[in-house]
């Protein structure tokens, strides 16, 4: 009886494994559309899941991002001005050429973003210090 449970165990176990990895990029990758909705219509959208998302061509002036989740979304060339981005996960997002003056990045995670051209003058940045004049790409 032990024999017949850990061969009928073992036979599955390939078809669990092929069903989580066929699964994994969904999760890691997906957006809810709703929130990406309530963005549009409201620029109020605190702790959305903007994953993977494409905000191009948005204007999100004033937007409350306050923690949501924008990693690997592609915001290039977005105006974010006078936006709180507090708590925001940003890890991988293309953010070249965004325009951020004036915004709250305080505690946001950057890693990997793609920060090129990105204009940070008056940006209260990650570690809560205000990007001088002239910071482009990089909070001096």
């Amino acid at each position: 009886m032990t024999i017949r449970f850990t061969i009928a165990a073992l036979s599955s176990f390939p078809v669990v494994i092929a069903m989580v990895i066929f699964l994994m990029p969904l999760s890691v990758s997906a957006f809810v559309s709703e929130d990406i909705e309530r963005l549009k219509e409201t620029k109020y959208c605190p702790g959305c899941d903007l994953r993977g998302a494409d905000l191009r061509g948005l204007n999100l002036d004033g937007s409350n991002l306050e923690g949501a989740n924008l990693m690997g979304a592609n915001l290039e060339g977005v105006s974010i001005e006078n936006a709180i981005l507090e708590d925001a996960s940003c890890e991988k997002a293309n953010l070249r050429d965004v325009k951020l003056h004036a915004s709250t990045l305080e505690h946001a995670t950057v890693d990997e973003a793609d920060l090129n051209g990105a204009d940070l003058q008056g940006v209260i940045w990650i570690d809560r210090r205000v990007c001088k004049k002239g910071s482009i790409g990089i909070c001096k």
